[in-house]
């Protein structure tokens, strides 16, 4: 009969008399690790119950090690010196179930594919080399060659890296200069969405998965912003309905009122509500420039950055009232240059993404480099 893997193991069945025993001896082997490797812990407690007379079957309830462990323990202690039973020789342990050639064609299939869990993994090693893993073996598997699960990222599909890179060098990157000398106010302009009660939910710690309850209705709360890049003061004109060219227009007018007599810029994309000659003709007025980024640059446009950190901030909680969702965001976004400035400053600086370093891993799929990414975590570090 072939083994069922899917088979649920079968409980431990602690007896009443010995589950405070047991509590106590978990503490003692949490409390070792501190100061050894948890296998000597455990056989360092198995040691002692054996020294004590206490059988196979009571030591592997009270400590929770199978029987086998326990009486090769045993064997080893009428042989060898306690010296030696604590000391785990190098390459002990339980011998690879694939050989190092069948291990290089499985890491070569995961880092050829798109997989997003052990599971789909596990059902290919299966289909292409006949061979049954569990999920811990390949997670060790992949952690020796430093695969990583990694959150994946979107990629505009007409992005073109090469026009990108010359914009932000000729234009973009000449304005934050400035604008970090004080020679102009430059501003990142875009929308942003909050639906209450939707795609804000997070992560807990806890024995079992929490649910948060969600409002029931799609009631939905519109943000035009621009944060000065500088400071990063953030100003907004909001709404329930639909952002059109009128918002844009009272932005303008804040904006201007806000730096009378400065050279202003404002970056923003291409939405036709922004791109409009109404609010061409009101810039013009009031002397504000806009420089329109390219068509699907929104890694361009740092202010992206932000309303993601906002985001961030409403997930796991519940509202059940639009007013107090709204003030919840109102505050959030209020502190981008009180409380969380320092957070903001990390999230936007000189550097931008780009799509260079990206080989093409399947006709959808492309993957950055992990020497880019080692970078990019370095620099984020030392941010």
């Amino acid at each position: 009969m072939p083994k069922n893997y899917n088979k649920a193991p079968k409980p431990l069945c602690i007896p009443r008399e010995v589950r405070y025993l047991r509590a106590i001896v978990l503490g003692i082997i949490a409390f070792l690790t501190l100061f050894m490797n948890k296998t000597l812990a455990v056989r360092l407690v198995n040691i002692l119950f054996i020294a004590s007379g206490k059988t196979n079957k009571e030591i592997s309830i009270i400590v929770g090690c199978s029987l086998p462990t326990i009486r090769t323990l045993r064997l080893r202690m009428n042989a060898e010196e306690v010296s030696e039973l604590m000391v785990i020789a190098k390459g002990s342990g339980r011998p690879p179930t694939a050989s190092a050639l069948t291990v290089d064609a499985i890491v070569e299939n995961v880092l050829a594919g798109a997989y997003s869990c052990l599971r789909q993994i596990a059902d290919m090693i299966e289909k292409c080399f006949s061979l049954k893993l569990s999920q811990t073996s390949i997670a060790k598997i992949l952690k020796l060659r430093n695969i990583r699960k990694l959150k994946s990222a979107s990629l505009p599909a007409k992005a073109d890296p090469t026009l990108q890179r010359s914009f932000y060098e000729n234009e973009l990157f000449p304005l934050m200069k400035k604008s970090q000398q004080n020679e102009c106010i430059l501003h990142f302009m875009d929308a942003a969405h909050f639906v209450m009660g939707c795609d804000f939910r997070g992560f807990f710690y806890g024995l079992g998965r929490r649910f948060v309850r969600t409002f029931s209705g799609r009631m939905r709360y519109n943000v035009l912003g621009t944060m000065e890049y500088g400071s990063k003061k953030v100003y907004t004109v909001t709404n329930d309905t639909y952002i059109t060219s009128k918002q844009v227009c009272r932005l303008l007018v804040k904006i201007f009122k806000a730096y009378p007599g400065q050279n202003i810029y404002v970056v923003l994309d291409n939405a036709r509500y922004q791109r409009c000659a109404i609010v061409q003709k009101v810039a013009r007025k009031l002397k504000i420039k806009l420089v329109f980024l390219l068509a699907y640059s929104p890694n361009l446009n740092l202010i992206e950055r932000f309303w993601k950190f906002v985001k961030g901030e409403l997930r796991s909680k519940f509202y059940d009232n639009f007013s107090e969702f709204c003030t919840s965001i109102d505050s959030i976004i209020s502190s981008s240059c009180g409380e969380n400035k320092a957070r903001v400053n990390t999230l936007i600086g000189e550097k931008v993404q780009f799509f260079e370093d990206l080989t093409k891993v399947s006709k959808n799929f492309f993957e950055q480099s992990h020497l880019s990414q080692a970078h990019q975590e370095k620099e984020s570090q030392a941010a």
